[in-house]
């Protein structure tokens, strides 16, 4: 039986948001990518161009199952909005720029991406107070105040009336019970394995976890519809609701990231 927390979904704050300058560019459909920059001077100079329009922050990585299934929702509202509103998708979460551009190969990204070292990614989630958990967006009005934020994947109509709020408009903050699912993955007879389901279980109860074995056929099919990492086994996700935590190898990390979710 699957267990849930209440947290918050919708956080409403005011924050000064440092600028910098350069174009933005979007691509319809995820027929083609958009452009792919790196670093946190390239993220500000895209802040700075932005000034007077609205900007979508959305941070995710390639590992997170709900941030890349919500990307063509983004892709299509930038394409609605056109220039009145600024879309960047800042990878928060791949350490290596080489995972990122194979999955763009394979899964075009039409939105402005930005590509975060993981030292980078660490002061870019300390500047924004951003949760352990992607996706997550940040909603930016023309002044470069923080007018909307949501943990977790959002539906298109949200996003939607989130960028028509950027004036300054409150957001009224949601809860909602959210069910907590875990993914384990590995080989059945590792006792590393073991005892990520054990912890599994007792985090998320008997029902609130999925185990997938990569030697077995259809458990790798689950694991590409789930866009969970194929190497780096035996690892748990941890997911409470649209957000995702990043692969953990151990039960103890394992509990941690539910710790930090709560």
């Amino acid at each position: 039986m699957s267990r849930y927390l209440w947290i918050p979904l919708v956080l409403v704050l005011m924050i000064p948001v440092f600028v910098v300058n350069l174009s933005h560019h979007t691509v319809a459909g995820s027929q083609a990518n958009g452009v792919l920059v790196t670093g946190i001077q390239s993220l500000d100079s895209i802040l700075i161009a932005a000034s007077g329009k609205p900007v979508l922050m959305n941070f995710w990585a390639t590992w997170c199952g709900p941030c890349v299934r919500e990307m063509p929702l983004l892709e299509q509202l930038a394409v609605e909005t056109g220039d009145d509103a600024v879309f960047i998708a800042v990878d928060l979460g791949d350490p290596d720029l080489e995972t990122l551009e194979l999955f763009r190969e394979n899964n075009p990204v039409g939105i402005t991406v930005v590509w975060l070292s993981t030292q980078e990614a660490g002061l870019v989630a300390q500047r924004y107070d951003l949760a352990d958990a992607l996706p997550m967006t940040l909603i930016l009005d023309g002044q470069g105040e923080e007018t909307a934020r949501a943990i977790g994947a959002r539906s298109a109509q949200w996003f939607a009336a989130a960028v028509s709020g950027a004036s300054g408009e409150e957001v009224e903050q949601v809860e909602e019970a959210i069910d907590i699912h875990i993914y384990v993955v590995g080989l059945a007879d590792d006792e590393a394995v073991i005892a990520l389901l054990a912890e599994a279980v007792s985090i998320a109860g008997d029902e609130g976890f999925d185990f997938l074995d990569p030697s077995v056929y259809e458990d790798s099919v689950a694991m590409a519809e789930a866009y969970l990492p194929t190497s780096g086994w035996p690892y748990a996700q941890l997911c409470i609701g649209g957000a995702c935590n990043r692969p953990v190898g151990t039960p103890e990390e394992l509990r941690a990231a539910f710790e930090s979710m709560r």
